[in-house]
């Protein structure tokens, strides 16, 4: 989606001049208005969330979700790495740390929108499962890893699966009937992923997906969506609401089970302990 197409189809239309102003919004504001609720456009506007909705429909979309995938499918286009530093260049100003801090500041905000009902339906997934499989590429992959090895420390059995090509493909082979699947997985759906989705759902593993623009696409082919949005108009990625997501649950999941939680970690002090003070022993050849 262009902003030359938002505006021929508003210029084709009849609008009202409300309707005329959240079509100018998207418009001139494609990049910010991709991941906006019709609430949140509305209260910039002045307006209501039925104008809204109303004036994308005049626009010829079936919804806002149409409209949004358009929007964000035109910035993934265009964002290149490159392209998202250029940008974070141009905002930085003179406080780098300020700016950091602002952004990721946002970055959580976000999270703290995120639908309770679904948060607690992905920790009870979670929860139910023998295993937990805690799947990422890229920079994400520390992450999930580092939120595996706690669920470990919990006393949980947990993996993560940060392999890609066909080192993917044994990891995934290990997957069983009653692990549970969290995948986070942002802007495209790449081969791997697709890959280790396909086999969550081949053997019907429950599937916990994070996300910031996927949750549409991906709907029919996981069982809970938490919204984790890393950037605002199209500059680098933050990772401050996916920390805050896996911290959450990972707290949520040690509830479930204090004593479970609590006894792990008091074995794993006791192995620390004796680790700390076991003297060094030389082999004699």
């Amino acid at each position: 989606m262009t902003t030359q197409g938002i505006v021929a189809r508003a210029t084709s239309r009849e609008l009202s001049p409300k309707e005329g102003a959240v079509a100018d919004f998207f418009a001139e504001h494609g990049e910010e208005a991709a991941f906006l609720s019709a609430a949140e456009i509305a209260e910039r506007l002045g307006t209501s969330d039925a104008t809204v909705v109303r004036a994308v429909k005049a626009l010829g979309y079936s919804g806002i979700p149409e409209l949004k995938r358009e929007l964000i499918d035109a910035l993934r286009a265009r964002a290149t790495p490159a392209v998202r530093l250029g940008r974070s260049l141009e905002d930085l100003g003179e406080d780098p740390l300020g700016h950091v801090v602002a952004l990721e500041r946002e970055l959580l905000e976000s999270a703290q929108a995120i639908n309770r009902v679904d948060f607690a339906r992905a920790v009870d997934l979670l929860a139910g499962a023998d295993r937990v499989l805690a799947f990422a590429l890229g920079p994400t992959g520390p992450l999930v890893e580092y939120f595996a090895l706690r669920l470990v420390r919990f006393g949980r059995p947990a993996q993560a699966i940060t392999a890609s090509g066909l080192l993917l493909a044994d990891r995934l082979l290990a997957a069983r009937p009653g692990d549970a699947l969290l995948v986070a997985a942002y802007e495209r759906l790449d081969r791997d992923a697709d890959v280790a989705l396909r086999r969550a759902n081949d053997l019907h593993l429950p599937v916990v997906l994070l996300t910031d623009t996927l949750g549409p696409k991906l709907a029919d082919r996981v069982d809970v969506t938490l919204p984790a949005l890393r950037s605002r108009r199209g500059t680098l990625s933050g990772t401050a609401a996916t920390m805050a997501i896996l911290d959450a649950l990972l707290l949520a999941l040690a509830a479930r089970d204090r004593v479970r939680s609590l006894s792990a970690l008091a074995e794993l002090n006791e192995l620390r302990k004796e680790l700390r003070g076991a003297p060094l022993r030389e082999e004699l050849h």
